[in-house]
């Protein structure tokens, strides 16, 4: 049975500590009575023992409560310095993830699609989206909780916004950074961050995979108006897949096995490729392949046909709504208050982006028809 550890109370006036370090890590056998971790307060460190027998299965971190709390003044922050806080963290993840990855499709993607070489970019276009976005996605669903990364991956547009700025000039409109803000602060309402325990490695995963694929849909406008989106993302999984095979068949060999173990890629080691397969299990990987992600591809790449990027991007807004209205109609889930108002804000930044065009289409149609 698993058990939750919590810090303990070392003192009947103690209110607050800090965990400095973790003495073992997950997937560790521990035994009662072994020094487990350790916590400091008032500038004192304590090792804190393992009271019962187990295995460690995951470490979790209150990541974001030393934006609103001062372990060194045991105080909360104030309402600016926690602002600051959590600006300059949004600045670090855009300028250091963002940047090398922008850099690197800058740098590849646009020559190789000016110079006519599909098939190196259908390549580094497989190796982004497919291999290393669906690698990471399915890693944070292992060390995170699965709604909290879903409500995070929704976040899609923050950077989809960034990329088409960079990569393809497309320009920043008040309604789409209206519409990016509304986004945050509604994941911010229903991640309720002050008490969000998540794994930093497992938040880490799926930053980045939102990011790489945010920097699918701007990859597919380089050749969606003369190759389609349909051909695009149907070449991009083909070589995606080939190229996530030949991980797995690397994987395959011992000593490659062991070098993946020992960075943490189990998810690659030794994949058993043609067992454990019931009917169950078939019908759940027909539906993930050809319908979640598959056509997810297909739809996402087709859409830039029609609009830019950017406001591509923004489709991504409907998800969280569906979900919670799924999860409350079909599992009778308890909707809290904050996922109500962090639904309102998704809704109001979805307006913000497809009342405008709506608008402009229409208008585009009237002055396409023919004078009576």
């Amino acid at each position: 049975m698993e058990k939750e550890l919590t810090m303990p109370k070392l003192r009947p006036e103690m209110e607050n500590g800090v965990l400095c370090a973790w003495l073992k890590e997950e997937g560790d056998t521990v035994t009662a009575g072994e020094p487990l971790f350790e916590i400091e307060t008032d500038k004192v460190v304590n090792q804190i023992e393992a009271t019962e027998s187990g295995v460690l299965k995951k470490q979790l971190f209150e990541i974001f409560r030393s934006y609103f709390y001062d372990a060194k003044k045991n105080k909360a922050r104030s309402r600016l310095a926690t602002a600051l806080y959590i600006g300059l963290f949004v600045l670090l993840m855009a300028g250091i993830l963002g940047g090398i990855f922008t850099l690197l499709a800058v740098k590849l993607c646009g020559p190789l699609a000016a110079a006519g070489l599909d098939w190196l970019y259908f390549a580094l276009m497989g190796f982004l989206t497919v291999l290393l976005h669906m690698s990471l996605l399915q890693m944070a669903v292992l060390h995170m909780d699965a709604s909290a990364t879903s409500i995070i991956y929704s976040g899609n547009p923050v950077f989809a916004v960034a990329a088409a700025h960079v990569i393809l000039h497309e320009p920043l409109r008040k309604n789409h950074l209206l519409a990016i803000a509304l986004e945050v602060v509604g994941i911010l309402f229903i991640l309720n961050p002050a008490h969000l325990e998540i794994s930093l490695r497992g938040f880490l995963e799926i930053i980045t995979a939102t990011l790489l694929f945010a920097l699918y849909g701007t990859l597919c406008k380089l050749r969606v108006s003369r190759l389609g989106g349909i051909v695009i993302a149907d070449f991009n999984i083909l070589l995606g897949g080939l190229e996530m095979l030949a991980v797995l068949l690397l994987g395959k060999i011992p000593a490659v096995a062991a070098a993946m173990r020992a960075v943490g890629l189990d998810l690659f080691a030794e994949v058993p490729f043609f067992t454990g397969f019931t009917l169950e299990s078939t019908l759940l990987l027909c539906y993930a392949g050809v319908f979640c992600a598959g056509l997810g591809f297909v739809l996402t790449a087709k859409i830039t046909e029609y609009t830019s990027a950017t406001e591509a991007s923004f489709i991504y807004l409907i998800k969280p709504i569906l979900a919670t209205i799924l999860a409350a109609v079909v599992y009778q889930e308890f909707i809290s208050v904050n996922r109500i108002v962090g639904i309102g804000f998704f809704l109001a930044a979805s307006l913000c982006v497809s009342v405008p065009v709506l608008r402009e289409m229409r208008r585009d149609a009237v002055t396409a028809q023919p004078p009576r």
